[in-house]
């Protein structure tokens, strides 16, 4: 009888484990200096852009500087300063300033400091001066972009004008063609602003445009105002004997004491006019101001005659009645140029002292709407106190 066998118990699985993948492995291997790489990496971008933000805002910060002395500042613009030109901004430099900044300036700023003096020399009718500055600017900078020759430098060509072709029978408006310009003349900036003080040298104000002589016998007549406005003389001049005739009898009778100036006008916020002054109407005499009135007819109407007089700064001119008519009672006073009013005003006089009052006035506060419109009544009511003729 054969034995039974006895039975095995299989043998347990063994639950193994994955190996790493060489990916893995090769993480493990360089994870710290990766990371070492990556700061590095990042702390370098950080110095760049940091040490170029520091630059960045040393730039800004010295054209800043350059703007602010040269006057620059104010092309960017606000509404006040909108209809200022660059040739009036520079005219109000502070040359001290500038000189004083030439010496302080960076290398990189000197040339245009020393191009922006010798605009203001040419301004100054200084031709010795300009040409120093350029002198020195040729001399210090030979290779900058204000000095270097090119075919084309920095100007305005002119249009090449051509006579309109004859009209022998209707025909259709021509196309539009694109204009010819003149042929640029090669130089550089300094000999362009040489050019421009050899213009300027030449150049003669023509005769009509030319402020007339004050006779030194010419009648005067003296206006005391109240407050703290001062006083003002106008020299009546002889092109305009109706005017000058007529305004004399009144100053005679003292016809304008107790009169208060009715409107002033000055620059607004949006657009550029002359600052002036007016007075003569009679109903400004009431102290209650809601009285004051522009429509009465003047009882003293001349005849409107034009003359050769212009609207220089100090110009008196009559105030436009009516059609053909002006007033010998009511006039204008300007204290800066107006030669938009030639032709329509007729200038019988010039303020010969006391001009920087006749600003004061024009400065004086109005209401909201009237400061936004640049015309209006002074807030302040500003009366003759006398009037004396000087002979």
């Amino acid at each position: 009888m054969s034995a039974t066998p006895t039975p095995t118990t299989p043998t347990p699985t063994v639950a193994g484990t994955q190996a790493p993948s060489q990916i893995d492995l090769l993480w493990d291997r360089y994870r710290k200096p990766f990371y070492v790489v990556v700061a590095l990496v990042l702390g370098a971008l950080g110095v760049k852009y940091g040490l170029g933000y520091l630059k960045d805002k040393e730039r800004d910060t010295t054209w800043s500087w350059v703007s602010s002395i040269t006057g620059l500042e104010g092309t960017y613009g606000t509404d006040e300063q909108a209809g200022t030109s660059l040739t009036e901004r520079l005219m109000d430099l502070d040359i001290a300033k500038l000189k004083a900044g030439q010496d302080s300036a960076p290398a990189a700023v000197k040339p245009y400091i020393l191009m922006e003096l010798a605009k203001r020399a040419i301004l100054d009718k200084d031709w010795a001066t300009a040409e120093s500055m350029l002198k020195s600017l040729e001399t210090a900078y030979p290779n900058h972009t204000l000095v270097k020759q090119t075919p084309h430098p920095v100007q305005i060509q002119d249009v090449v004008k051509k006579d309109p072709p004859e009209k022998t029978s209707p025909q259709p408006p021509p196309k539009q063609e694109k204009p010819e310009w003149k042929p640029p003349v090669a130089g550089s900036t300094v000999t362009r602003v040489r050019a421009e003080i050899e213009a300027a040298k030449l150049f003669q104000t023509p005769a009509h445009f030319a402020k007339a002589e004050i006779p030194a016998d010419a009648t005067k007549v003296k206006f005391e105002l109240s407050g703290t406005y001062g006083s003002f003389v106008i020299a009546l001049m002889p092109e305009a004997k109706l005017e000058r005739e007529a305004f004399l009898k009144l100053a005679e009778a003292n016809h304008w004491k107790d009169i208060a100036i009715d409107e002033i006008r000055r620059p607004a916020k949006t657009f550029k006019q002359p600052h002036e002054m007016h007075l003569g109407f009679e109903s400004t005499k009431d102290n209650d101001r809601t009285k004051w009135t522009d429509t009465e007819p003047s009882k003293h109407q001349l005849a409107f005659v034009k003359n050769s007089l212009s609207h220089f700064a100090g110009a008196v001119s009559a105030r436009v009645e009516a059609e053909g008519k002006s007033c010998a009672d009511r006039f204008w006073i300007n204290f800066d140029d107006a030669p938009a009013n030639d032709g329509d005003r007729v200038v019988f006089g010039f303020v010969v002292e006391g001009l920087e009052n006749i600003k004061k006035v024009c400065e004086v506060t109005m209401t909201t709407e009237e400061e936004g419109q640049g015309r209006g009544k002074p807030s302040e009511t500003i009366r003759v106190t006398a009037v004396t003729v000087i002979k």
